[in-house]
């Protein structure tokens, strides 16, 4: 992974989208496509179960090793460190089906203790902030948050000992409706109770916003004791997905020598998986290429692998051979705008007219399928300044820039575009929408 500056691809882009706070750390949140993908797909059903129709609800990553999960509205967030954690995906549905259960009985939150009214405000601008980071508007949603912290970490937010046992029991009845064992979700409370009771000091975030209790625990289990899915095994699709979504994290976010040394290669598809990874960011790109079309040979209709080896080869500086890795991506996966970005920032990288013009059509589609990408709007507006469309650049200039918290250079883009474009027309509304939106930011800074 790259400094923000410098950010080439949609196969894991930690984005960083908040100043370090008191302590020197950063907020981040993660855009990968699979990673993405199983998140929907694992918490499908559950969410199906609750009532919850499809895209009503919106999942993000947030990259911090703490374990941690949070709802705000209707924004699902997991910390990476939770993800890696839970190696058994039972236990990550139960994480999933518990959130679930908040959204679904619409509990509202309150003020942890210590928070006063005072803080009011702080915390409309946390809500706010958090959604914004959802929709994966970067820097300017953190810019809302004060101080650049989490809800759980900052403790804001607090749910009551009754609404955790409500989700509790809810997140149960998902899970069977679901036919999913809810053992998972004890187990997980087990491991997180243990870190409580070790230190108060290292507890992991979900203990303070989530409160942990042994009568809360002690029901749980009596429920699920009588559980008619009890005992069922999680079936393999949703088995071996959770797996490489573990695997491809590990490899990004732990070091490359860690990697290496935990993770023999034994010839499975995860080992190979996060090797290949970790020689790409050694750098070996060589090794990581023929690690990695060792997982194409065994799975060559993979659109994530063709990805990942675009991924490998753009970033080793060979945009050229990278194209044709993400065509096949992107033909594989033709509803996901995450690969069509990266093919559109491979082909603006060759800057030649043919390219350029098709870069402009790849990058116009992604950003239509996915308006929230932060880095596609950047390269679009690239390509259209390159191609002479300077209302479309500017106006694509104003999206980056007020989703990385560049409120002044968007908003003079967006003036830009409300001069030259026709009144009336969708970039002069949008230049509108934008300018709105700069002044409501500003509004809550005060």
């Amino acid at each position: 992974m790259r400094p923000l500056k410098a950010l080439a691809t949609a196969a894991l882009t930690l984005a960083l989208v908040a100043p370090a706070d008191a302590r020197g750390r950063s907020i981040s949140t993660i855009r990968d496509a699979e990673i993405e993908n199983t998140l929907e797909r694992m918490a499908a059903p559950v969410f199906r179960a609750a009532g919850l129709h499809d895209g009503s609800v919106e999942i993000f990553i947030v990259n911090d090793k703490s374990l941690n999960a949070f709802v705000v509205g209707r924004n699902m967030a997991f910390h990476t460190g939770l993800l890696i954690e839970l190696d058994d995906p039972a236990k990550l549905l139960g994480v999933i089906a518990h959130e679930t259960g908040h959204i679904a009985g619409g509990h509202g939150v309150r003020f942890a203790g210590g928070a006063g009214a005072s803080q009011g405000t702080a915390l409309l601008s946390t809500i706010i902030g958090i959604a914004t980071i959802a929709a994966g508007a970067g820097q300017a949603g953190a810019a809302i948050i004060a101080g650049g912290q989490t809800v759980a970490q900052r403790s804001f937010l607090r749910y009551t000992r009754g609404q955790e046992s409500a989700a509790d029991q809810a997140a149960v009845t998902y899970l069977e409706s679901a036919g999913i064992d809810p053992q998972g979700m004890v187990g997980t409370l087990r491991r997180l109770q243990a870190d409580e009771l070790v230190s108060v000091g290292r507890r992991d975030p979900y203990t303070l916003s989530h409160p942990l209790s042994s009568e809360r625990i002690r029901s749980l289990e009596n429920r699920v004791q009588n559980s008619p899915t009890r005992g069922r095994t999680v079936d393999a699709q949703t088995r071996y997905w959770h797996d490489r979504m573990r695997a491809k994290l590990r490899g990004f976010l732990h070091s490359p020598s860690r990697v290496l040394r935990e993770v023999t290669d034994d010839g499975s598809e995860t080992a190979l998986l996060a090797r290949a990874v970790a020689y790409h960011r050694m750098p070996d790109p060589q090794t990581a290429l023929r690690t990695i079309d060792r997982l194409i040979a065994s799975r060559p209709n993979d659109a994530f692998y063709h990805e990942l080896k675009g991924q490998i080869l753009f970033e080793g500086g060979a945009a050229q051979a990278a194209i044709p890795a993400y065509r096949r991506a992107a033909s594989l996966a033709p509803d996901e705008p995450l690969i069509l970005a990266s093919l559109g920032q491979a082909l603006l990288a060759l800057d030649e007219p043919n390219a350029t013009n098709e870069a402009a059509q790849t990058l116009r589609e992604a950003v239509r399928r996915d308006r929230f990408n932060a880095n596609a709007w950047r390269w679009l507006a690239q390509t259209e300044r390159r191609l002479g469309n300077t209302t479309n650049a500017s106006l694509a200039a104003a999206e980056h820039q007020i989703m990385t918290g560049g409120l002044i250079v968007a908003g003079r883009h967006a003036k830009q575009v409300q001069e030259t474009a026709p009144t009336g027309s969708p970039a002069w509304l949008r230049a509108g929408d934008i300018l709105a939106e700069i002044d409501r930011r500003k509004a809550l800074e005060k």
